[in-house]
C-alpha cells in the first residue's frame, strides 16, 4: 500500500535536537502512523545522531527507515530522501526543527488532490526564546484545491513570508522529475523550492494551522572574508542548480505566467548572490559578475551592489566591497567582545 506522507530528515551533527524532532513524527493513532512513511538519511554524521535516529527504526519499523551514506552536505540528503520517497505527499524536515498538529495534517491529505499545501510555521529564536507565527501568504481555500494563480505567487514570494519548505508540503509526483533537484556539498541548497513547484504544481489548498517550527540562531553568522567566500562558492553552485533545472523545462508545457514567475525568481536570486560575488579572487569575481550582467540583471536592477558596480571601475568596486565586509565584521568582534566584558563587570 502506498504510504500517504513521505517525511525526509536528514541526520547529521543534531545530538541535542534529533529526539525532539523524531518524537514529533510519532502519532497517536495507528492508522495514521502506518500511512506515514519517515525516511532518516545519516549523512556521515561523525556524532550519536545517527545512532540516536536508528532507535526509532527499531521502535516503530513500519515507519521509519534510515539510510546511511557517506557526507554528501545537506542538498543530498534531501536528494536521496526524494529519490526514495513512496509517499503520495512529501515534507522536507531538518532535524534541529520539529512538527505540530502533523495529525490535523495527515487528515487533511486523506482525501487531497491538491498539488500543494500550505500551512503557517513558527520562527523559534534561540537567543531569546521568542516565536513568531508566518501566515500563509495566499488566500485561504477551505476543503477545496485552488489553481495556482502566478501573479499571486509571485507577490508572495518577494515578501519576507517566501515559499519555502516551512509552510509547503508537495505531492511527490511534481518533485521527482526533477531530480536530483538541490545542490550538493554547499549551503543554502533549499532556495530553489520556492519557485521549482511551479513546473509541474498546478493546484494548492491552505490549511489554517501551524505545522513547522524552525529554530532559528544555530549557525554561525561570521561577516569575516573567508566566510564570505564560502557563503559565495555555495550561493553560486546553487545558481548553476537554477539554471541546470530550469534548462530541462519544457515552455510549452508550462503556463507563460508560471514561466514568468520562475525567471523573476532566477533573476531576484542573481541580483541577491550579486554582492557575495565580490568575495571571490578577482578574476573569478569579474568574471562571475559580467555573466549575471549580461544574462540576469538589467540597469533597472535594485541591487546596491549592482548598482555600485554599474557606476565604478570593477577594481574600485571590488576593494570597496571588500574593506566595507572587513569594516563590518570588525565592528562587530569589537561590540561582542565588550559586551563580553561588560557582562564580567
Amino acid at each position: 500500500m502506498q504510504k500517504l506522507l513521505t517525511i525526509v530528515v536528514p541526520v547529521y551533527k543534531v545530538e541535542p535536537y534529533i529526539n525532539k524532532c523524531l518524537d514529533s513524527l510519532i502519532l497517536d493513532d495507528k492508522n495514521l502512523m502506518n500511512q506515514l512513511e519517515v525516511i532518516l538519511v545519516n549523512d556521515g554524521t561523525p556524532d550519536r545522531s545517527a545512532e540516536m535516529s536508528r532507535e526509532y527504526v527499531k521502535r516503530f519499523p513500519n515507519t521509519f527507515r534510515q539510510i546511511d551514506k557517506e557526507n554528501g552536505g545537506h542538498g543530498s540528503t534531501w536528494n536521496r530522501g526524494l529519490k526514495e520517497a513512496t509517499g503520495k505527499y512529501l515534507r522536507f524536515l531538518d532535524s534541529d526543527d520539529w512538527l505540530t498538529n502533523l495529525d490535523k495534517l495527515m487528515c487533511d491529505l486523506q482525501n487531497c488532490e491538491a498539488d500543494m499545501l500550505f500551512n503557517r510555521f513558527n520562527k523559534c529564536y534561540v537567543e531569546d526564546g521568542r516565536v513568531e507565527t508566518v501566515g500563509i501568504a495566499l488566500p485561504l481555500t477551505g476543503v477545496e484545491a485552488r489553481p495556482v494563480v502566478a501573479n499571486e505567487w509571485g507577490r508572495a514570494n518577494d515578501g519576507p513570508n517566501s515559499f519555502n519548505f516551512w509552510s509547503v508540503t508537495y505531492k511527490t509526483d511534481i518533485l521527482k522529475p526533477l531530480q536530483p533537484l538541490f545542490a550538493e556539498k554547499v549551503m543554502y541548497d533549499d532556495f530553489i523550492i520556492t519557485w521549482a513547484p511551479l513546473i509541474f504544481g498546478r493546484t494548492y489548498k491552505t490549511c489554517d494551522y501551524v505545522l513547522y517550527n524552525y529554530l532559528i540562531g544555530r549557525p554561525d553568522q561570521s561577516m569575516s572574508v573567508s566566510k564570505q567566500e564560502k557563503k559565495a562558492r555555495s550561493y553560486w553552485s546553487c545558481f548553476q542548480k537554477f539554471e541546470e533545472v530550469r534548462s530541462k523545462i519544457d515552455e510549452n508545457a508550462v503556463p507563460s505566467d508560471y514561466l514568468k514567475v520562475i525567471d523573476r525568481s532566477i533573476c531576484g536570486y542573481a541580483a541577491y548572490i550579486f554582492w557575495y560575488l565580490a568575495f571571490f579572487p578577482y578574476k573569478e569575481s569579474k568574471t562571475k559578475l559580467g555573466y549575471l550582467k549580461s544574462n540576469y540583471l538589467s540597469e533597472r536592477s535594485n541591487s546596491a551592489a549592482f548598482k555600485r558596480y554599474s557606476k565604478l571601475p570593477f577594481w574600485l568596486f571590488y576593494l570597496v566591497e571588500r574593506l566595507s565586509s572587513f569594516k563590518t565584521s570588525t565592528f562587530k568582534s569589537v561590540r561582542e567582545f565588550l559586551k563580553k566584558m561588560k557582562s564580567k563587570i
